[in-house]
């Protein structure tokens, strides 16, 4: 928690979560493991709300962040997608570079989200209004077929 401190940071104790802290805007939490001191978790909550008619866009979403971002990765964690970056600390290591490292990967992470989402949402009513358009298409086309079948 030093390190923080040293960095400029005012963690401010989060009930059973951990330590919340601002940088640029961004609210994160640092997230303590009594258990386990040589692992720090920093994570940014709720960066996408999870709601149930935009379950097919949230699952796109986590799938694409997982599979291309390294170090970050996302959980649904109770209503909103979380962002994580988890990482073991050796102990010869500068602790300061090592969060400021891992906050602006977390913000630039950020950043993918939300274009991530776009492109998605995009993808996905493109496809719906296509599909409707298809339909029409090939109905159409059957019945001409019919027509010059007789």
């Amino acid at each position: 928690m030093e390190a923080f401190k040293d960095l400029g940071f005012k963690l401010e104790e989060t009930e059973g979560m951990g330590y919340s802290f601002n940088y640029e805007g961004l609210n994160l939490l640092y997230m303590y493991n009594e258990n386990d001191e040589e692992f720090l978790n920093i994570a940014l909550p709720g960066i996408v709300d999870v709601e149930e008619d935009r379950m097919l866009q949230i699952c796109a979403l986590l799938e694409k962040i997982n599979s291309t971002l390294k170090y970050v990765k996302a959980y649904i964690f109770g209503n909103g997608v979380w962002l994580f970056y988890e990482r073991e600390l050796f102990s010869e290591e500068d602790l300061m570079t090592v969060i400021s490292r891992m906050i602006l990967h977390l913000e630039a992470g950020l950043a993918f989200v939300r274009k991530a989402m776009a492109e998605i949402e995009e993808t996905m009513a493109g496809n719906s209004s296509s599909d409707d358009d298809g339909s029409e298409e090939i109905v159409a086309e059957e019945i001409v077929d019919d027509d010059d079948n007789e």
